[in-house]
């Protein structure tokens, strides 16, 4: 059988993902695939060549840094994740992420609605992805706004919480407001939701706030709770494996570098617009927004607005510009996309996202969409085949 080492920094976040997507490609190429944990291992990468003679490496990158990652592989065909540039000037095969299309959606987000000023917080290391994000969101704020991006990106330390959230207040202080904020990605976003707490800014009267990576861990439980850009880290692990195997069946392939870029925005209450704000109504939304998929009602969603039914609906559609109802099924139209995103059968889809029958979501996603759920999932899953 095919050995694989797919040789990772940590067995975190990402990086499962990623995995995940070249265990799906795994399957089809009759690969073993074992993973290295750098961080949880005395051994070089030489070493364990050593130890497992593999038939090709697939190296995750991420927050690793070193000049001499290349040399150990010699003869082993290797694909290279998110590369720094130094390795990625002598790479020849590699998948990166693409930051400028993940900063242009930041903007674009951020954007919707208008701000005094915008700033972007970077990782707490200058590592390239997140210098990239930084540079190109200013670009793209500079071309949409006119406006310059105030840009935070003084090393810090990961886990001292505090340190950086004060940092961070004073930061936000001399900011314009109301300012948008994109942050690198959700664990900085914490921190800087935190910031603004202490502050005392309010979403979206003073600040909007968008990140990368969509865990829903930081997300969730953020207050408020983060708009986030989820990348196709599966498919990335997809690129590189199919990439991989080429490699493998043809030594002397042409270089190539390989981009993945965002799935979609996830939408949550950093970043929500109303064409009039109402606190009374934003807490109906996110409301609707967790609770969609399990079959929430335009009677209960009232129910926890304590005003008349009549007005409930009234401030609710002179804010949002929906009934709700319709917000209620446009949320559950995005769950019914996500899912058929996945391999999840089509018949358990309906009970994952509030319908009351196969028969009712068939009828109402054809109504919305003209087309059929396995229509659309044929259409629409390149990135994840």
């Amino acid at each position: 059988m095919t050995t694989i080492l797919y040789i990772t920094d940590l067995h975190v976040g990402s990086h499962v993902i990623q995995l995940s997507g070249v265990y799906d490609k795994a399957l089809k190429h009759h690969w073993r695939v074992v993973e290295i944990e750098r961080e949880r291992s005395h051994r070089t990468i030489a070493e364990h060549l050593e130890q497992w003679h593999p038939d090709g490496c697939i190296m995750e990158c991420g927050s690793i840094v070193n000049e001499d990652m290349l040399t150990p592989f010699k003869n082993t065909p290797v694909v290279y994740i998110d590369p720094d540039p130094g390795t990625a000037r002598e790479a020849r095969h590699t998948v990166a992420s693409d930051s400028r299309a993940i900063a242009a959606a930041a903007a674009r987000e951020l954007a919707r609605s208008p701000h005094a000023s915008y700033a972007f917080i970077g990782w707490c290391d200058p590592t390239v992805w997140s210098v990239e994000r930084g540079g190109f969101f200013a670009d793209e704020i500079r071309k949409a706004t006119g406006l310059d991006t105030a840009i935070y990106d003084k090393p810090w330390e990961i886990g001292d919480t505090r340190e950086i959230q004060t940092r961070l207040e004073s930061f936000i202080r001399r900011l314009p407001k109301p300012v948008g904020i994109f942050a690198v990605n959700d664990y900085t976003a914490v921190q800087a939701t935190e910031a603004c707490r202490q502050l005392g800014l309010e979403c979206p009267r003073d600040m909007s706030i968008v990140s990368v990576d969509n865990e829903e861990m930081h997300c969730e439980s953020a207050e408020p709770t983060i708009t986030s850009i989820e990348q196709d880290y599966r498919g990335a692990g997809r690129l590189a494996a199919d990439l991989l195997e080429d490699l493998m069946s043809d030594a002397s392939l042409a270089p190539r570098h390989l981009k993945f870029g965002p799935v979609r925005i996830v939408r949550r209450q950093s970043s929500r617009v109303f064409a009039a704000y109402d606190h009374l109504v934003a807490k109906a939304v996110e409301r609707i927004r967790r609770d969609a998929s399990s079959g929430i009602t335009a009677a209960e969603v009232i129910a926890d607005m304590p005003v008349s039914r009549r007005l409930a609906e009234k401030r609710f559609f002179a804010a949002t510009g929906k009934t709700i109802l319709e917000e209620i099924q446009s949320v559950r139209l995005e769950k019914i996309f996500e899912l058929l995103l996945t391999d999840i059968p089509i018949g358990h889809i309906s009970s994952r996202c509030g319908m009351q029958s196969d028969s009712y979501l068939k009828r109402f996603f054809k109504s919305q969409t003209g087309m059929t759920l396995r229509e659309w999932r044929n259409k629409h899953r390149g990135y994840a085949a």
